[in-house]
């Protein structure tokens, strides 16, 4: 198994935060690195879009977790192979006023080392820092 992990800070509440992150119909307003598909319900299908390499791809997954307003979590990929468990985590924090976002992805099969140090040097995949930079954006901004 292999982890990468980013963080960002955002100056709003976690139930803030967490109604932007799972508004999955508003994403094409904002993001450009990654789109959610489907509604976040826990064993609800989904789909995750996004870039690789230049070419527009996704992947079909599963939720696996949606605890409002802590932490949205869901499965896919070929297993084996790159299969991978992403996280967001939302931690209050000053009284519950602003809010640490920790944005990953455990990685298990043949290529998840590589698929970690692709996303590090984020050479040709998607940005998960670009993400939550728009996502501190689109909660801040408004």
């Amino acid at each position: 198994m292999a982890t990468y992990e980013t963080d960002i800070i955002i100056d709003a509440p976690p139930a803030e935060v967490w109604k932007h992150l799972v508004d999955v119909g508003k994403h094409d307003d904002w993001s450009q690195h990654f789109r959610l598909r489907g509604e976040p319900v826990v064993g609800g299908p989904g789909r995750i879009e996004f870039r690789l390499f230049g070419v527009a791809t996704g992947a079909n997954v599963v939720f696996q977790k949606v605890d409002e307003p802590r932490e949205l979590r869901w499965v896919g990929g070929p297993k084996g192979v790159a299969y991978g468990s992403h996280f967001f985590i939302l931690e209050p924090l000053n009284d519950g006023q602003r809010t640490r976002l920790r944005h990953g992805e455990d990685f298990s099969g043949i290529l998840a080392r590589l698929i970690v140090r692709l996303l590090a040097a984020e050479r040709g995949g998607p940005s998960y820092n670009g993400f939550n930079e728009e996502l501190r954006r689109r909660v801040t901004d408004r």
